[in-house]
């Protein structure tokens, strides 16, 4: 990888966490406000849960290793 593209990637990643985050919240914020409370509701709550925490998780490593990476990268390398 280029460092150019490990830039674009580092980039990219923060663009779509930017994204991502604020959807899921606004869900579960219309979850919590128990509109729908069947037990699909619950079922669907949990997995927005579990989902929620691994895009944070996901988004947290990448966010974390893309910089090291950069560091990793010379600025001449050809991939």
């Amino acid at each position: 990888m280029t460092r150019e593209q490990v830039e674009a990637a580092l980039r990219r990643v923060e663009q779509l966490t930017d994204q991502a985050r604020p959807a899921l919240d606004r869900v579960a914020g219309l979850m919590a406000q128990n509109i729908w409370t069947d037990p699909a509701a619950q079922r669907f709550a949990d997995e927005l849960t579990a989902q929620r925490q691994a895009l944070s998780s996901g988004c947290a490593a990448a966010v974390d290793e893309l910089p090291a990476l950069l560091a990793r990268t010379p600025a001449d390398s050809a991939g």
